[in-house]
């Protein structure tokens, strides 16, 4: 007897968080996932790089994985696939643009070339075993972004992906609303929707206001534009092409990301170029300021990208010289928030003018305003409902919002990662909870960086070390050489050598109350002495670290 059908959703990312998308549908028989991303670690995590979801899961029934299914191409929902592809042997779907982003990804960590990635267009239906999945195009900040038509053995299932709805779109960047509503007129058993901007009344802007706005920036401006957004808003990237042509300006590129992405994007002929249009950096200086437009990474303040090195001027290229005029396309995501104002602090000290989305419209969300979510929900009219890709208290208010919308209040479900729902003939059931704290990267390293680690690194972030070196006599136990006192990140060791040599009485003191032949207890005794010794002078508190050798 065939075993009963049922459909279980198991987040492993993106929910209670903006980032680490990650989400598997499972029958009985096979398992699709949607989506892989990853998330950029917090201050905190010193030297991670970044996080990845937890795949035990997906790994212990790998056999019945079918394939993965990518919405776009944002590194939060494609960035962990070079960290799961080696390990299973399935197919990967999503629009051109995206997979070319994701085989760049997989290029630089050499997997690009047994990956078996397969494109498709808005409105193909591609069948995978139990499911069949149905691609319709939806509005965001990154071209060629897809939401899904999924139907399941439990009936129509649609996630939106990340989406917002642009009432007025420019080259046909458009949520197709009515594919939704097509897909969901035999009913839909349940939406999964983005939650991202709940908090935000009305609609978001339109592509073609920040187009306007920036013309109007264009049309003032007298001397060099630079422009700092993100490498993946094609759209963006075309609007400003175009704009710097009608004003008789050159664009010049900085940053690899943006120049991969632009080279890719014109391969794939999603971006219009005119000829003679792009100029190489280095010419930059031959044209008069009022004929320059520079894109530029760095809208988030990263360290290393060209705005910031500008801004500091250390770009080998570029500097930033008085009457530039520096526009922040992008919006300030909430880490990085501290990193950005002082790039822009920096630029304005070197005599630029800077604006953002605070201060001019020059930059529209990818996400759907609160009107924008009610209309995907009044269009699909789920019978269930789960919010998505959103910190808690935006999981919350979504719910909220589709309660208005006429869900009834046991089929909106909060959920978080980890916790599979089961959809059955006679309603649901909760799952128990399956391990998916994320995983930290740092290296080479994945998964070796735990709480006791980071709690170290926070330590030496926060008191820096002090090591102690002895040598002794392995016979007689007495000290040969030392001990000598070094610090790092502690102390500056000129002013407070005073300390240093009182610390290393503490030291001896030790060595005369401790049998020297256990150096298990000397060690234990001068690491607890002397941070008993530092905290008591200085009100610190560093790490010791006692190296004694008997020779």
């Amino acid at each position: 007897m065939s075993p009963q059908q049922s459909l279980t959703i198991t987040p492993l990312g993106g929910l209670g968080e903006i980032g680490l998308n990650c989400m598997a549908f499972s029958s009985p028989e096979s398992t699709v996932l949607v989506d892989c991303g990853l998330m950029f670690p917090e201050d905190y995590l010193f030297g991670v790089d970044v996080a990845i979801p937890r795949f035990d899961v997906l790994l212990a029934q790998k056999d019945k994985l079918k394939a993965i299914v990518l919405t776009h191409g944002h590194e939060d929902h494609i960035g962990a696939l070079p960290w799961l592809l080696p390990y299973v042997n399935v197919p990967v779907y999503g629009s051109s643009f995206t997979l070319a982003l994701v085989e760049n990804k997989l290029r630089e960590h050499n997997l690009d070339r047994w990956a078996d990635l397969r494109p498709v267009r808005a409105g193909d239906r591609v069948v995978l075993d139990d499911f069949a999945f149905t691609f319709i195009p939806v509005c965001h900040s990154i071209i060629e972004g897809f939401g899904l038509g999924i139907e399941t053995p439990m009936g129509r299932v649609i996630h939106t992906g990340d989406f917002k709805i642009d009432r007025n779109p420019l080259d046909g960047h458009a949520t197709d609303l009515e594919a939704f509503r097509r897909f969901a007129e035999p009913g839909v058993t349940l939406l999964l929707s983005d939650s991202t901007n709940v908090e935000r009344e009305g609609f978001a802007l339109t592509e073609r206001e920040i187009k306007a706005s920036l013309r109007e920036i264009f049309g003032q401006a007298k001397g060099r534009i630079l422009i700092s957004l993100f490498a993946s808003h094609i759209q963006r990237i075309q609007e400003i092409i175009d704009l710097a042509s009608a004003f008789g300006r050159k664009v010049a590129v900085s940053g690899k990301s943006l120049i991969r992405n632009i080279d890719t994007a014109r391969e794939l002929g999603h971006l219009r170029v005119p000829p003679g249009e792009l100029v190489e950096v280095e010419d930059v200086q031959g044209l008069r300021d009022d004929e320059v437009v520079i894109l530029l990474t760095g809208s988030q303040g990263e360290p290393l990208a060209a705005l910031s090195r500008m801004s500091m001027d250390e770009h080998r290229s570029l500097s930033i010289q008085k009457g530039d005029l520096v526009l922040l396309s992008s919006r300030f995501i909430p880490g990085n928030v501290l990193a950005i104002t002082k790039v822009i602090n920096r630029l304005y000290r070197l005599g630029a003018e800077v604006l953002y989305e605070k201060v001019q419209a020059i930059h529209a969300s990818g996400h759907a305003h609160r009107e924008e979510l009610r209309i995907m929900l009044e269009t699909v009219r789920p019978r269930y409902f789960i919010p998505v890709h959103g910190e808690y208290r935006h999981l919350v208010k979504h719910r909220r919002l589709a309660l208005e919308c006429g869900v009834a209040e046991e089929r909106a479900l909060v959920l978080e990662n980890g916790s599979p729902v089961t959809f059955l003939e006679g309603g649901i059931r909760l799952e128990e909870a399956v391990a998916s704290e994320r995983i930290l990267v740092d290296g080479k390293g994945v998964g070796d960086v735990g709480q006791s680690v980071l709690k170290e690194r926070q330590l030496l972030a926060g008191e820096g070390m002090v090591i102690v070196i002895v040598v002794m006599d392995e016979n007689t136990g007495v000290i040969i050489h030392g001990p000598d006192i070094l610090s790092k990140g502690f102390i500056f060791e000129q002013q407070y050598a005073h300390l240093l040599d009182d610390a290393k009485c503490v030291v001896l003191d030790v060595f005369e109350d401790t049998n020297p032949s256990d150096l298990k207890r000397v060690k234990e005794k001068i690491r607890s002495s002397l941070r008993r010794f530092f905290r008591k002078i200085l009100e610190r508190d560093p790490v010791v670290v006692p190296l004694v050798i008997s020779i």
